[in-house]
C-alpha cells in the first residue's frame, strides 16, 4: 500500500484512486493513506494532484485525524501560502477547522474547541507575524480573508489586530485593499473607525477616490460605515476643490465624477445617502454642471437621471 501510494499521489489519474479510498476504503485503508500524508502534507500540498488528496483527506478523516494533519504545516506555512496549489490547502485549513471549533464550542466543549483551536494556531501565527506581507500577495490576501470570515475568537481578534496594525499600506495596494474591504464586513466597529480615519484625515478622501485601488475601500466605507461616518465622507467631498486641466478651480464632486475611478465613489454616495439636506446638496451640485459631465461621463450621468426620476 504504501509503495503504490507514491506512484499515485502525483499521477494525474492515480489520484482519483486514492480520493476515492479515502471516500470509500476500510478503515484501515484510511489510516495508512492518512499516515501518509502525515509525513509528508508540505510538499504534498504544493502538488499540483497531491493537493487534491490532502484536501479530499480533510473531507473524510475523522474530526481528530484531520486536526492532526493541519497541525503538521507548522513550520511551512508561508511555504505553502506563496504556492499556486499549497494556497488552497492552507485557505481550506482555515475554514474547515475554523467550522469544527465553532462547532465544539456552541455544543459546549470546550476541551474539544481548545483542541481544534491549537491545531490551527500554527497556521494563524505564521500568517499573523507576516499578514502586511501576504495581504500584498494575490494568494497570500485569499488565506488572510478566510481567517476574517471563519476563524473564532481568540484567532478572529489576532488577524484584525494585525491588519489594522498596517491598513494604511494596505489601502493602496491591488490586493491588500480587498483585505480591508472585508475587515470592514467580517471586524468590530473600532476596525471599521480606523479605516474611516485613515481615508478621512486631512480632507484625504479624494485623493484616495481618484486611486484605483483605495477608490473601492472608500466606496465600501460608504456601504458598511454608519450613518455619520458616510455624511463626513460626503461632507469632504462637497467642502474640497480641485484644478481641473485648464487650471480653474472646480468643485471635487464635479472633478470626482469626470474621474475614472472616483465616479464611482460619487455614484455609490448616491446610492447610500439618506435623504435630508447634504443628499439635496450632492444633487444639486450635479446637476448645476451636468453639461459639463455628460462629456466626460455618460453612465454616472444616467444614473443621476434615473435617480432624480425616482425622487
Amino acid at each position: 500500500m504504501e509503495h503504490l501510494f507514491t506512484e499515485l499521489y502525483n499521477d494525474v489519474y492515480g489520484n482519483f484512486i486514492l480520493q476515492k479510498l479515502l471516500e470509500y476504503g476500510t478503515d484501515d485503508m484510511k489510516e495508512i493513506i492518512g499516515k501518509r500524508l502525515h509525513s509528508d502534507t508540505a510538499s504534498l500540498s504544493r502538488m499540483v494532484y497531491g493537493c487534491r488528496v490532502i484536501q479530499k483527506a480533510f473531507d473524510e478523516l475523522s474530526k481528530k485525524d484531520v486536526a492532526n494533519l493541519i497541525s503538521t504545516f507548522k513550520g511551512n506555512v508561508l511555504l505553502c501560502l506563496y504556492d499556486r496549489h499549497g494556497n488552497h490547502v492552507i485557505q481550506k485549513s482555515i475554514t474547515i477547522l475554523s467550522s469544527m471549533a465553532k462547532e465544539a464550542r456552541e455544543s459546549g466543549d470546550d476541551d474539544l474547541c481548545s483542541f481544534f483551536l491549537s491545531s490551527l494556531d500554527p497556521i494563524i501565527d505564521e500568517i499573523v507575524r507576516s499578514v502586511e506581507d501576504l495581504s500584498q500577495h494575490s494568494y497570500g490576501c485569499r488565506a488572510v480573508q478566510r481567517i476574517l470570515e471563519h476563524c473564532i475568537e481568540p484567532q478572529k481578534t489576532k488577524i484584525l489586530d494585525s491588519i489594522i496594525a498596517c491598513q494604511k499600506k494596505l489601502l493602496e495596494d491591488q490586493y491588500g485593499n480587498y483585505v480591508v474591504q472585508n475587515v470592514m464586513t467580517c471586524g468590530r466597529q473600532s476596525d471599521r473607525d480606523a479605516i474611516f480615519k485613515s481615508i478621512t484625515v486631512n480632507n484625504s478622501v479624494v485623493k484616495f477616490s481618484t486611486q484605483k485601488q483605495a477608490s473601492n475601500v472608500v466606496e465600501a466605507m460608504l456601504r458598511l460605515g454608519d450613518a455619520n461616518q458616510r455624511q463626513k465622507i460626503v461632507q469632504q467631498m462637497l467642502d474640497c476643490f480641485c484644478v481641473d486641466q485648464h487650471y480653474e478651480t472646480e468643485s471635487a464632486v464635479v472633478s470626482m465624477s469626470k474621474n475614472a475611478y472616483a465616479n464611482y465613489v460619487v455614484k455609490t454616495a448616491l446610492e447610500v445617502l439618506e435623504e435630508g439636506q447634504q443628499r439635496d446638496q450632492l444633487y444639486s451640485e450635479l446637476l448645476s454642471n451636468l453639461a459639463e459631465l455628460v462629456r466626460f461621463c455618460c453612465f454616472l450621468c444616467m444614473h443621476i437621471s434615473h435617480l432624480v426620476g425616482m425622487v
